[in-house]
């Protein structure tokens, strides 16, 4: 009785650490009864595992109940026996991930050497919880068709199952929503401990397991156990793979290239066959798994199991993401007259018409009727004379237009460049019986993810890519140890750590912009210039085929983000009766660092105003209507003459000049 009352004050204490442990494993419940119905205590209860032979033990109390707990997700055997009765045994019992198993046996008299034999399956019906949940193996979700790229990583993603679940979508980014929730308001557990990212749910995708080191998924959506607390969008609990008492193993390729594919509809390669876009990805790995044999020294069967999984992805290619835009020369030299559509949008101060695309000359502000009035450029052409030497060095960085496509002022440049992106995920687990009540294993897990974001054809150290080397480790060790039949201890710790230095390579961020002519920077690298373009022009680069592209140079991005995330379980099982108790603790630190340095070389924004007509307060003015221009007398800048300009306005033939309405310069 005092040691009773001892562990049920240890059970309180636990209950007091914080909330309520957490757990991957299953259940196995029942009651045992004799022929006549009547309840049968002290009943021994064996549960085993088919395919590893360890076995966990109890015993029926004084109401005929028996539980069994933190049993790992598996097929097993139960055998009931007591002096008196036949052995009761049944088979082909699936225990999965955190869902509990009812098992009702009943006993007849007999010799205990003479056993009854039970194969039926157990029922899907729940009467234990009225939790909801979707579960699926391991092997079954290598059934499915799982496409590449579904999430943040390019390596086959776990989370994918989640669709199959009932009132749950997974978008990019692991954007998960069960139920109509608020995104990032799920958990991930896996191994029995906590493994989400509180800030950001891309983490989980890049430092997942291998979908082939996993043995089951579950998705726990509404009513689940209390010791699943701090969760309403959702509850993911993976458990890894184990090794068994016989060897197995496996090996895989899954191939994307764009020679199967079917080409691009209305396309034409001048061969008469549709264009094939380069699409060339691997995913191949394999996993070995069994008992630990040392030859003469050690022979691990039904004691000591491994299980090895290693899975690469790699896409390594040539993209090419459509045409974008460079300065042409006559640009680059200040002769922006081919901007010029000749349409008016409005009039000055001084009665002189605004034409589309004008450069002013900010050194000849004048104030009329009590605003600032400039005059344009003559020509629209900027003095070499007034170019700033920083700029002209900048310049020269940017390439120049392609040769097939003229002095074209947009769309002049191909944007092809390399991309490629590796993932690999090793991962290990160790499973060992110190006896038949107390047993450990271990998992360690790590990914590394290697790919280049926001690529262009731009040359270092203008360009915006980051090049990416993102580094995750994962380690969970549980034990469990039943003290007496009807008590039983869990302790888990585990440690995950994320590192993902999301920035601009060496070759940007430690470039000397000193020798450019830049003075005053804080640190080292090209610095970060946006607004460099417009739709007729100047410097429009379109990375990773966005529609809006991104007109800009230097480095978007020099961060680095750190998670570190120590978790520790611990929780008492008692049986008594017809209840079981369950007291426990759950112990995490979530720390995401973000470390940012993207201002130390300098920030520069520009716009049209420094060079637009004050008197517009620096609005794009819209619409005007267009006027017909000499396209061989009049480059739409210079001021004529009042007779020459009401010839122009009437649509009259002006000596030997053909007239024509300009439009809009071709594919703007």
């Amino acid at each position: 009785m005092k040691a009773m009352k001892m562990r049920l004050l240890v059970a309180a204490l636990l209950a007091a650490i914080s909330g309520f442990s957490q757990s991957d494993r299953g259940t196995v419940t029942g009651t045992v009864v004799d022929q006549a119905g009547a309840l049968v205590p002290g009943a021994e209860v064996i549960l085993s595992n088919i395919e590893t032979g360890l076995e966990q033990r109890t015993q029926t109390t004084a109401t005929g109940n028996f539980t069994l707990v933190q049993v790992p997700a598996g097929l097993y055997s139960l055998s009931v026996g007591k002096e008196g009765f036949r052995r009761y045994l049944q088979t082909g019992i699936r225990v999965q991930v955190a869902q509990t198993v009812r098992i009702d046996a009943a006993l007849e008299i007999g010799a205990t050497t003479e056993s009854i034999t039970v194969s039926a399956d157990v029922s899907l019906l729940k009467t234990e919880s009225a939790e909801q949940s979707t579960v699926l193996s391991g092997d079954r979700i290598n059934d499915l068709p799982l496409n590449f790229g579904i999430g943040a990583g390019a390596v086959r993603n776990p989370l994918t199952f989640v669709q199959l679940a009932p009132g749950t979508s997974v978008g990019a980014w692991n954007d998960i929503r069960v139920n109509g929730s608020v995104g990032n308001t799920f958990r991930i557990i896996f191994e029995g401990q906590d493994t989400t990212s509180a800030l950001n749910p891309r983490v989980s995708d890049e430092s997942q397991p291998s979908v082939d080191a996993v043995q089951e998924f579950a998705v726990q959506s509404s009513n689940f156990a209390a010791e699943f607390g701090q969760v309403s969008g959702g509850l993911f609990n993976f458990t890894a793979r184990s090794g068994t008492n016989n060897f197995h193993g496996t090996a895989y390729e899954y191939m994307v290239n764009e020679a199967l594919n079917a080409g691009t509809p209305f396309s034409n390669d001048g061969q008469g066959r549709h264009i094939k876009s380069q699409n060339r990805q691997h995913d191949f790995g394999g996993n070995i798994g069994g008992p630990v044999i040392l030859p003469g020294l050690y022979n691990g069967r039904d004691r000591t199991f491994f299980f090895f999984n290693y899975e690469m992805f790699r896409r390594i290619e040539n993209r090419y993401d459509g045409l974008a835009t460079v300065p042409t020369e006559a640009y680059r030299a200040g002769d922006f007259s081919a901007a010029l559509t000749g349409r008016v949008l409005g009039q000055d101060q001084l009665g002189r018409n605004i034409l589309e695309n004008t450069v002013y000359d900010p050194l000849s502000s004048q104030v009329v009727g009590g605003r600032v009035v400039r005059d344009p450029f003559d020509g629209n052409r900027i003095p070499v004379s007034r170019f700033d030497s920083v700029a002209k060095n900048v310049q020269d960085l940017i390439p120049r237009p392609g040769a097939a496509f003229g002095s074209s002022i947009v769309n002049n440049f191909e944007n092809r460049y390399p991309n490629r992106k590796i993932q690999d995920i090793p991962s290990i687990k160790i499973d060992h019986s110190f006896t038949s009540s107390a047993r450990v294993s271990g998992y360690y897990s790590t990914q590394r993810t290697d790919k280049d974001i926001g690529r262009d054809a731009l040359p270092d150290p203008i360009s915006q890519r980051r090049d990416l080397f993102i580094r995750s480790h994962t380690i969970r060790i549980n034990y469990d140890h039943t003290i007496s039949p009807t008590v039983l201890l869990h302790l888990g710790v585990g440690y995950q750590r994320y590192r993902n230095p999301d920035s601009a390579p060496p070759s940007i961020t430690e470039y000397d912009a000193a020798q450019l002519g830049f003075k005053g920077q804080f640190g080292s690298g090209f610095p970060r210039m946006t607004g460099l373009g417009n739709a007729y022009g100047g410097l429009l680069v379109l990375p990773g085929g966005q529609t809006g592209g991104a007109s800009g140079l230097g480095p978007t991005n020099r961060n680095l983000y750190l998670q570190d995330k120590p978790t520790a379980v611990a929780s008492l099982t008692y049986v008594s009766g017809n209840h079981t108790y369950k007291f426990g603790g759950d112990w995490r630190i979530d720390t995401f660092t973000n470390r940012n340095t993207g201002q130390v070389a300098g920030a520069y924004t520009f716009d049209g105003t420094q060079t637009g007509q004050p008197s517009t307060q620096g609005q794009n003015l819209q619409g005007g209507a267009a006027i017909p221009t000499p396209a061989s007398c009049w480059d739409g800048s210079t001021r004529l003459p009042s007779r020459m300009r009401r010839t122009l306005n009437t649509g009259e033939r002006l000596g030997r000049c053909s007239l024509r309405t300009p439009g809009k310069q071709p594919g703007v």
